[in-house]
């Protein structure tokens, strides 16, 4: 079974669907058994959706996709370096 690291490295991909189907479900089987990680996903969720339907924080794609893929990378960098809390 993955960890709370991989999920998180994994979080942006699986919040847009751009995750082979393996791997979505190795997600999913985690999220079934961890709470931890379901209220990171359901409060990045609502995070996403506030921010998206305010439409306040609209960038040019130019801006924004280069900053999203510059703040994922390293959130995952960040992610696979942390050690699983849940692990003895």
């Amino acid at each position: 079974m993955i960890g709370c690291d991989h999920f998180l490295a994994n979080l942006g991909d699986y919040l847009e669907g751009d995750l082979a189907a393996g791997v979505r479900q190795q997600l999913e089987t985690h999220l079934a058994e961890c709470r931890t990680c379901q209220v990171i996903l359901d409060s990045t969720t609502k995070t996403v959706k506030v921010v998206t339907d305010s439409g306040s924080f609209a960038l040019p794609s130019d801006i924004g996709e280069p900053l999203l893929e510059k703040i994922m990378s390293k959130a995952r960098a960040e992610a696979t370096s942390q050690p699983d809390s849940r692990k003895p």
